[in-house]
């Protein structure tokens, strides 16, 4: 099987902005396929979690589209959700022998004004989820992220039920990027340790203080990084947070170079700009996105270059 390197995205906001419309998720899952039994530090899982991290924020019908066209759909797995299929908190994707719990981030989405312009706003719930970065109490020990408490304790019923009905066969995996790491973070800390078989974060920010960290199965956490991803910085260790589990930084892209992205970022702003006067269209999507602690944190660089990383890997196996 002729496999091809994903090419990098394009840096615009909607280039960057989840999900992706033409994105081959999973496509390396036939050469590649889950393996349940696997370490947190396996990469295959990690780039096939990656792809499932980037799309749980699609649609149920984006969603379900594309497992269609993936070859998960002949491997055994099935679809569920957290929540509703409308209002979902994240994708449960579950085979013979996984179970594969994967957190939605926050939302962005297009607002059209008046058939003028279009605007790309982050979800107000999810933003406010984000917001309530003040520490409070986890019933376990510590302090966690008074936002992500909130979120998680909308589905944790609906976890807990998942999880008592899965069959003994089923390893259980968490995962997700950005708030969904968040989750998953919580998630893990929340469910008996021996369930859990892994937990792999992509960007995921601090959840919670040390005496917090303590009581997770660090042994089984992983979490990924892209480059100057800023929102793995935040909240603050000022306010007593730290992260958890092992740290692997996301390979693949060359150092950034802040003079050249301002000049690049200046020609295709004003390329932007002259199709918009031509259309006589605001389309926030088409501006630039280089701002490099923000864009880093683009889901589609975690699916990206996990995959090629694994590609490499690979061939050089080989």
């Amino acid at each position: 099987m002729n496999l091809q390197p994903r090419p990098l995205p394009l840096e615009t906001i909607d280039g960057l902005r989840p999900p992706l419309s033409g994105f081959p998720y999973f496509d390396y899952a036939d050469r590649f396929p889950f393996r349940p039994e696997a370490s947190s530090n396996s990469l295959g899982n990690a780039s096939w979690l990656a792809d499932a991290s980037f799309l749980v924020y699609g649609t149920a019908d984006f969603i379900a589209e594309a497992l269609a066209r993936s070859p998960l759909r002949d491997q055994g797995f099935t679809l569920e959700w957290l929540g509703t299929a409308e209002d979902n908190r994240g994708m449960v994707l579950s085979s013979d022998t996984a179970l594969v719990v994967v957190f939605r981030g926050t939302r962005m989405q297009v607002r059209g004004v008046l058939d003028l312009a279009e605007l790309v706003l982050i979800n107000q719930n999810d933003l406010w989820v984000d917001s309530q970065f003040l520490p409070t109490v986890w019933r376990a020990g510590g302090h966690v992220h008074r936002g992500f408490l909130g979120a998680f304790e909308e589905i944790s019923d609906r976890l807990d039920a998942i999880v008592r009905a899965k069959s003994p066969r089923q390893r259980v995996w968490l995962t997700g990027h950005s708030l969904g790491g968040a989750l998953a973070t919580l998630a893990a800390a929340h469910l008996d340790p021996s369930v859990i078989e892994g937990v792999i974060t992509f960007g995921s920010p601090r959840v919670g203080d040390r005496a917090f960290v303590i009581s997770l199965p660090e042994s089984k956490l992983t979490r990924y990084v892209h480059r100057d991803d800023w929102v793995a910085t935040v909240p603050p260790t000022l306010l007593g947070y730290t992260h958890a589990g092992k740290l692997i930084s996301v390979p693949g892209s060359p150092a950034r170079d802040v003079f050249s992205d301002f000049q690049a970022g200046l020609g295709e702003v004003k390329a932007a700009l002259t199709g918009m006067a031509k259309d006589l269209r605001v389309r926030m999507g088409d501006l630039p996105f280089k701002v490099s602690v923000l864009a880093d944190h683009a889901p589609v660089y975690y699916a990206t270059l996990l995959g090629n990383a694994l590609l490499d890997s690979a061939d050089r196996e080989s």
